[in-house]
Order: structure tokens, then C-alpha cells, then sequence
């Protein structure tokens, strides 16, 4: 006959040694049972309260992409050796890079940034420059979602909580704005003095545009207390939408994927802006949307990023070392081409 093991407390996996039960010699039937012995006790594990349950597989999944980091160890290994080979070249820039981030500015400034086609990587260049003029500068950048279709900024930006553009709008029309306070009071926090706003409840269409004049007149608000706005302005740089939003611009960052086609397409566009808008300075940008193992680090690109590409919410400390160049090289000539407006 088989004996069935039960653990003390009667469930499985709780811990404690399993002891079987006595069964009776066919002798003995008729005799009185004799009391068994007593089987010595075995203190009850339990999992406190607090413990923190193992999590799913696809949980766990999830979030090891979204710890990744830019650079794999051969990456780093690379950049490392390039850089000493070259007598810190590399570090080099990225100190004279971030200088000119931290350079002197009229305060308010406003930087338009729009893609030439969708999936540009526009929202991942306007959360970048915010992060980066927040870290460095450590002075109030707001960054604002004011595409036509209603983007993921906030998310990329690591925001905790919706902030509306169109309540901050409403805000700024019927209260009056004093102070830095006032002018986030509907912001979202996204750390070192970074703030931003979204506009998610947006027609689809580029058709139905912001306002002219309500943009200038929140834009000019903003410009009161931000060192600098940054603006995601999607992917219809021609659009009425996109012309309310360069109209009280500084300097607009024009994002490209790269290719001869779209190579093309962005001249285009940058002639259209220039006849447009002569006043806005205009920064150009290619961002690498899959590896590229060339060692060389061109300007006014953005090369691939493991980081940037899981999508997770943006972390300066996770980001390549090569992007981390380019996209403070970006950065200061971004705010110096604003500064010059």
C-alpha cells in the first residue's frame, strides 16, 4: 500500500517535514491502539505580508528590456579602447559638448522639434534635449507635447501623472500666472527642474490645428519662468499645426531617419522652412533606428541605442556613451541656434 505525505499545516509548499502516518500491523487489528508517538514539531514558515511575490515571466521579460542598457559590454569595450587610443578624444567632446549646453542664454527660449515622416524618433530627440538642458543646466525646462495626433512624451519623460495641455491652456486664460508654481501648477514633475505637459486629448487630424494665438500666448507664458521650451511638434512639419507652433519659435531641430530618399525629402523641407520661417534657426538630426557598427561618430547623427529603442522611460545614466555625445552636441547647437534668434 502506498503512503500519501501531506506537510505540516496541510499546504504544499509551506514549509515544515513531511511525516507519514502510521499504519497498523494486521496483528494488531483487534488490540487497542496504542497512542503513536508524538512526532516532534516543526516550527510553520511563512512568507510575511510584505514579501514581494516572484514575478510573472512576461513581467520579468518586460523588465529586463526596459533595464537595458545603450551600450552591450563590447560597445563599451570599444569606446573605452577608441578613446584611449585617441588620447580621450571622445571625452573630450562630450566636455566641450556639454559647455556649450551650459552656455549663457537669453532666457525663454523656444525649440520646435518635428520629424519628416512618422516613426522619425521625434519624441525621443525632444525627451532627450529636456533631460539633457534639465541635467545640466539645472535650470526650469519645460517640454510639451503639442503634436497633432497626441504622442508619448510624458511617458518617455518618466511622468508619473497626466498633465493636459489643454487644463494648462485653460489655466493660464482664466488665472493669473506669478510664479514658477503657478506655471506648473498643471505640469507634470519629471525631475531636475524638468516639467512637461501632454496633449493627448487632440483631434487626429492635423487639420484642426492649435491655435495661433492661443499657442503665443501660452508659449509666451511659459517663456516667463522656462529657461527654455521644448516643443515635439510630430511628423507634419507643413501642416497649420506645425506653422502655429514655429511661429513663436527660436530654432527648430528638423529629426530624419536616414536614407538618400529621406536625405532628399529633409533638404526639401528645410528650404520650405527657411522661405517660411527665415527667422528660425534650423538644426538638423539623422537618427539611426537599427545598428550600425561603424566606429565613427558623424556629425548630426544619432546613432542606435539599445536603451533608447526598448521604448522605456528615458534614463541619461542607461544611455550609450556615443549617444550620450551626440545627443549633447545636439543639444548646444540646438540652444545656441536658439540663442541667436
Amino acid at each position: 500500500m502506498s503512503q500519501t505525505t501531506t506537510p505540516v499545516g496541510g499546504f504544499p509548499g509551506m514549509g515544515g517535514t513531511a511525516t507519514p502516518a502510521p499504519v497498523p500491523a494486521a496483528s494488531d487489528a483487534a488490540a487497542p491502539a496504542a497512542a503513536p508517538p508524538e512526532a516532534p514539531k516543526t516550527p510553520h514558515t511563512e512568507l510575511p505580508p510584505s514579501s514581494p511575490s516572484a514575478p510573472a515571466p512576461h513581467a520579468a521579460r518586460i523588465a529586463a528590456k526596459r533595464r537595458k542598457s545603450g551600450d552591450s559590454w563590447w560597445e563599451r569595450v570599444r569606446f573605452e579602447v577608441t578613446d584611449a587610443v585617441t588620447s580621450g578624444s571622445l571625452s573630450e567632446r562630450l566636455i566641450r559638448a556639454s559647455s556649450a549646453v551650459e552656455a549663457p542664454i537669453t532666457t525663454g527660449r523656444r525649440i520646435v522639434v518635428l520629424g519628416t515622416a512618422g516613426g522619425a524618433a521625434t519624441t525621443t530627440v525632444a525627451a532627450l534635449m529636456a533631460k539633457l538642458l534639465g541635467s545640466i543646466r539645472q535650470e526650469p525646462v519645460i517640454a510639451v507635447d503639442a503634436t497633432d495626433h497626441g504622442g508619448n512624451l510624458l511617458r518617455h519623460l518618466g511622468a508619473s501623472e497626466a498633465a493636459p495641455l489643454t487644463k494648462l491652456m485653460q489655466q493660464f486664460r482664466t488665472e493669473p500666472v506669478r510664479t514658477l508654481p503657478d506655471a506648473v501648477k498643471n505640469a507634470a514633475a519629471c525631475g531636475n527642474q524638468v516639467f512637461a505637459a501632454g496633449r493627448a486629448d487632440v483631434p487626429a487630424l492635423a487639420d484642426a490645428p492649435v491655435g495661433l494665438q492661443e499657442w503665443t500666448d501660452v508659449s509666451s507664458t511659459l517663456s516667463r519662468f522656462m529657461a527654455v521650451t521644448v516643443v515635439d511638434g510630430g511628423a507634419s512639419p507643413l501642416s497649420r499645426h506645425a506653422a502655429a507652433l514655429m511661429g513663436t519659435a527660436h530654432a527648430v531641430v528638423l529629426v530624419s531617419p536616414p536614407g538618400t530618399q529621406e536625405a532628399a525629402k529633409l533638404a526639401s523641407l528645410q528650404e520650405s522652412l527657411g522661405t517660411s520661417f527665415p527667422d528660425v534657426h534650423q538644426v538638423a538630426v539623422v537618427v539611426r533606428s537599427r545598428q550600425n557598427h561603424e566606429a565613427a561618430l558623424s556629425d548630426g547623427v544619432l546613432p542606435y541605442d539599445r536603451h533608447l529603442a526598448s521604448g522605456s522611460s528615458l534614463q541619461l545614466s542607461r544611455l550609450g556613451s556615443r549617444t550620450r555625445i551626440a545627443a549633447t552636441e545636439l543639444t548646444g547647437k540646438a540652444l545656441m541656434a536658439a540663442n541667436r534668434a
